[in-house]
């Protein structure tokens, strides 16, 4: 009984060094990313933009349930009864 205790709790430890050592090994080594398109050379133009499917427009109206979810939560919504 005391033996399968002993085992068990050596394997417990040694399974958590290994998962504590990969987990070490995935993290990364700075914050943030390293912006790939910026470490050439010369700086990007800004002449190859990205498909136009993919660009927001910025002439489009913004829904009203998108507005009010944009809102500050400073105090309760006008329409909110008073006390919920």
């Amino acid at each position: 009984m005391i033996r399968k205790l002993v085992l068990l709790a050596g394997a417990g430890f040694l399974a958590k060094k290994l998962f504590d050592r990969s987990r070490e090994d995935k993290a990364a080594s700075s914050p943030g990313h390293r912006p790939t398109d910026l470490s050439g050379d010369r700086h990007p133009d800004g002449s190859s933009r990205a498909d136009e499917h993919f660009r927001p427009d910025p002439t489009a109206t913004v829904s009203a349930s998108d507005r009010e979810s944009l809102r500050p939560v400073t105090m309760p919504a006008p329409h909110d009864p008073p006390g919920v």
